[in-house]
């Protein structure tokens, strides 16, 4: 992510505010919809297109050229916890977003938006006239509606979510008139705007009070004997059950009603989890135009085709199942381009830092390997014990040999993170397991740790790849005597583990590449899915937590800084703030790595058009919704 992505709101606003006027040409040109509507506005099932569309509808420009209507957009889910593809492709509208080549943010479901001098204040314009998939108004008491009766509601959000504090204090909305919403915080909060670029972005947008409201007290008095009735013990549970779990978009929980009203460009027309093909249909009050004043999306639904594995998915797309995708299916683009002669590939520009990374749980509830965890002499010992280059040349070959820390291309590089402790030395890690009080081995030459028992643990991943480069790692650990057991997990089991902290350790990806300052979750425990420290993330975000446990001051100071730099809006000090915390990580070495991702490739069919050749690719960014989807098109054969 290039470092322009850290300028100020005021610089932000001046561009926003010219492309909110640009928008205004909407009034000069007849408005269009796609075919597939005109019987339902013939016959009265729906408005006509101008009223259905905001006063300001936002336009999107093509990538390549303008499109037609149609056609069926196919992709592969697998079939257990893959809500994040509806997240990336249909569910990704909040009030800024990134633009497409991830320089900075622009208005979306909002206007326009402008700040105060000192990145308190975030005012936001809405669109007038701009309605919910049902055609009920979107208005500011949308907004209201999530801040007060479900942010700060207690018995719906026990912890507001980290990105909407400052200075210690949560944010606080207001409403000047139906379309202006001001965010206000407690300090400067420079990184607020990306922030809400992000996919958790949608939150204060994704709340139709109209709807809504009927499950709550306090609009409805016999919410909780209407939820007994239908047999739920809330209307708590009731309401969760209708929408939800509040407070992050990264649920699945919160695909399961296709009931709800969305601003989405497709709704769904099924229950994630449950419907194979899983099918999303045309919203018929999308708010977005193209230059010619046609509404989109393009493409008429989209299709999710349930898979249980990613060899499954690059098999569907050998056998002309996929139109379009990156996700599952990079490592085989290759061989499907080679299979397939009508289809083509795009340029994923890699944000992760790593191919695998390897977090020992430094909180563990067991107090001898919790100690041994702790111990970095340990984890140093483990990085020395196996061969990258050999690992890479089997798995990976154009990567190279990199610990858990920001790219290369990253203006936070951090060279001692990145490089120590990465050579292969058997003998090296050996002595280092010697610091850590491991020189005793049993009968079977494993290590004992001082209480006589094997240092015996498992470490966990999902996904057959992840798994057998996982496999490898833990070979050489075994040679040394470590008796690790890698174990590949259903998804739901995996995360209900760490959820509740009953996990030894965990191999994953790298996030925190090219965005280490907004996702640096292997950088210090800041977040849910650190997972090398769960209870002192726990701490950082509600003291009260029963599994919150103290850090020590190294750690808090880390998340001090961290505070600094959220609350600072000058570029400049955030970038020493974040070096200062990349300093301590680098000193503490909690996560270690295997290799530094080269840039991957999607699949696209060669009449599917106005993909970009190259798109970032991280989550933070959403890959690929700020390319805006709903501008796609299946070209007429």
């Amino acid at each position: 992510m290039p470092g322009k992505f850290f300028q100020t709101c005021t610089v932000l606003f001046a561009a926003m505010f010219v492309f909110a006027i640009s928008a205004t040409s909407s009034y000069a040109v007849e408005f269009g919809q796609a075919p597939l509507l005109d019987d339902q506005v013939k016959n009265g099932q729906l408005p006509p297109i101008e009223d259905r569309l905001p006063r300001t509808p936002m336009i999107v420009s093509p990538v390549d050229s303008l499109g037609n209507y149609g056609g069926t957009w196919h992709m592969a889910q697998l079939a257990e916890r893959d809500y994040a593809l509806l997240i990336r492709t249909i569910g990704y509208e909040p009030l800024l977003r990134w633009t497409p080549q991830w320089t900075g943010t622009v208005p979306n479901v909002a206007l326009s938006f402008q700040t105060n001098t000192n990145a308190t204040d975030f005012i936001f314009r809405l669109r007038p006239g701009m309605r919910w998939s049902d055609g009920k108004p979107f208005t500011a008491e949308d907004i209201l509606f999530w801040y007060e009766d479900i942010l700060k509601n207690p018995d719906l959000t026990r912890n507001v979510p980290d990105w909407l504090t400052c200075g210690g204090e949560a944010v606080r909305v207001t409403k000047s008139d139906d379309y202006t919403v001001t965010f206000h915080f407690a300090a400067p909060y420079g990184l607020f705007s990306t922030f809400l670029a992000q996919p958790d972005g949608v939150e204060p947008v994704s709340y139709p009070a109209h709807y809504l409201k009927k499950y709550l007290p306090k609009y409805n008095p016999n919410a909780q004997s209407d939820a007994q009735k239908q047999g739920y013990a809330s209307w708590q549970e009731r309401f969760i059950d209708v929408f939800g779990q509040p407070g992050s978009i990264d649920d699945p929980s919160r695909w399961r009603n296709p009931d709800v009203p969305t601003l989405n460009a497709w709704t769904l027309s099924g229950v994630y989890g449950k419907q194979d093909p899983l099918i999303a249909k045309r919203n018929p009050y999308y708010w977005k135009i193209d230059p010619t004043g046609r509404q989109l999306p393009y493409i008429d639904t989209v299709s999710f085709k349930l898979v249980d594995s990613k060899p499954d998915a690059i098999k569907l797309a050998m056998d002309g199942g996929i139109d379009m995708q990156e996700r599952h299916i990079s490592s085989g683009t290759d061989e499907i381009i080679a299979r397939r002669k009508d289809m083509s590939s795009f340029t994923l520009i890699e944000s992760d830092m790593n191919k695998l990374t390897l977090s020992l749980n430094l909180n563990h509830r067991d107090k001898t390997l919790r100690s041994l965890f702790q111990d970095k002499n340990f984890r140093v010992g483990l990085s020395h014990a196996f061969d990258r280059d050999a690992i890479i040349d089997q798995f990976m070959p154009t990567a190279l040999p990199h610990q858990a820390a920001p790219r290369p291309e990253s203006p936070l590089f951090h060279s001692v993170l990145a490089r120590q402790f990465i050579t292969y030395d058997p003998d090296l890690a050996l002595d280092f397991f010697a610091k850590a009080g491991l020189v005793n081995r049993d009968s079977q030459g494993f290590l004992l740790m001082p209480n006589g028992k094997r240092v015996s643990f498992n470490i966990d991943t999902v996904g057959s790849s992840r798994f057998e480069m996982l496999e490898a790692v833990t070979g050489y650990w075994r040679k040394l005597g470590i008796n690790v057991t890698p174990r590949d997990m259903a998804r739901d089991a995996f995360y209900e583990q760490r959820k509740a902290n009953h996990f030894d350790a965990t191999a994953w990806g790298g996030d925190g590449g090219l965005d280490a300052m907004l996702i640096p979750i292997n950088y210090l425990p800041i977040s849910k899915d650190s997972w090398f420290a769960p209870a002192w993330a726990a701490w950082y975000l509600d003291k009260t937590s029963e599994t919150a446990k103290i850090p020590p001051r190294t750690v808090q100071k880390q998340l001090s800084l961290y505070d600094q730099l959220k609350s600072t809006a000058d570029t400049t000090e955030q970038n020493d703030l974040m070096r200062a915390i990349l300093d301590i990580s680098a000193d503490q070495f909690y996560v270690m790595g295997v290799a530094l991702p080269p840039n991957r490739k999607g699949i696209v069919a060669n009449n599917f058009k106005n993909v970009p050749k190259v798109i970032p690719a991280a989550w933070s960014f959403a890959t690929p919704a700020p390319t805006n989807p709903a501008q796609y098109y299946i070209e007429d054969k």
